[in-house]
């Protein structure tokens, strides 16, 4: 089973945590509970990558004034 979730982790790049990791064990015709496979990821440090949130960095509705166009270039 243990290779089985390994195998399962690297083809998808360590995105699937226990629960996903369940479906696919189950849809490869192995029987397979969602405790066991988190116990087995957990005991043996397989986890899951978590996406990066995406951050806001620009606010265009401040109130400061817009610094005027200094080349004064046609788009």
């Amino acid at each position: 089973m243990l290779a089985l979730i390994r195998t399962s982790h690297a083809e998808v790049k360590g995105a699937y945590g226990s629960p996903r990791m369940t479906d696919e064990i189950r849809a490869r015709g192995f029987p397979a509970s969602k405790e066991r496979v988190e116990r087995l990821m957990r005991e043996n440090g397989i986890r899951a990558r978590h996406k990066k949130r995406y951050k806001v960095t620009t606010d265009s509705k401040h109130k400061l004034p817009v610094a005027e166009n200094l080349l004064e270039r046609m788009a």
